[in-house]
């Protein structure tokens, strides 16, 4: 009868301290790392907007800072402000829309949306009614994402097609991120 012969791999007491060396690093690097996670809010700015009765972007922009965008909603089919090409900010865990509105119903404003779009089709909510609203809503995220591709709009029609129906609105977008260290 034949005796079958096979190799063995041993390890060296120093191969095998060397080994759990880096597996005692790696572990404490993972747990440093997990607990100096931090979550930090921040409000960045929209650094382009647009509206449907031709407002330029940085009068647009310092009308939001300052108070409230007066938009036109008697343009076919509706009137609309829309911000976009946010600051960048790393790592988002959380983003919520904050959106304000006044509207004047005697003038025939109604029939409120608000929507998001990452570069596609608007995903919307709405409508909305009443006179004087605020609204905020989750937009799905990963900490991959780049927000500075994030359309935010708020739309609305006039109803009566009569006189000028308007809508003062603010747009504000809240990113909850993640940071490291101390």
């Amino acid at each position: 009868m034949e005796k079958l012969k096979g190799t063995f791999t041993t390890c060296s007491s120093r191969e095998y301290g060397d080994n759990l060396k880096l597996w005692i690093h790696f572990l404490v690097g993972f747990l440093l790392i997990l607990f100096f996670i931090k979550k930090s809010m921040v409000y960045p700015d929209p650094i382009f907007a647009k509206d449907s009765d031709g407002t330029p972007s940085i009068q647009i922009l310092e009308n939001m800072k300052t108070g409230f965008e007066t938009v036109s909603l008697k343009t076919y089919p509706f009137g609309y402000l829309e911000v976009q090409g946010w600051e960048k900010v790393g790592f988002p865990k959380d983003l919520e829309v904050e959106i304000f509105w006044k509207i004047q119903e005697d003038l025939g404003a109604g029939n409120i949306y608000i929507g998001y779009s990452w570069g596609g089709d608007y995903k919307e909510i709405g409508p909305f009614e009443g006179i004087s609203n605020s609204t905020s809503f989750n937009i799905p995220v990963n900490i991959f994402s780049d927000i500075r591709n994030l359309k935010l709009r708020f739309r609305g029609e006039d109803l009566d097609l009569a006189s000028e129906a308007i809508a003062e609105v603010k747009i504000k977008l809240k990113v909850v991120k993640y940071s490291f260290g101390i």
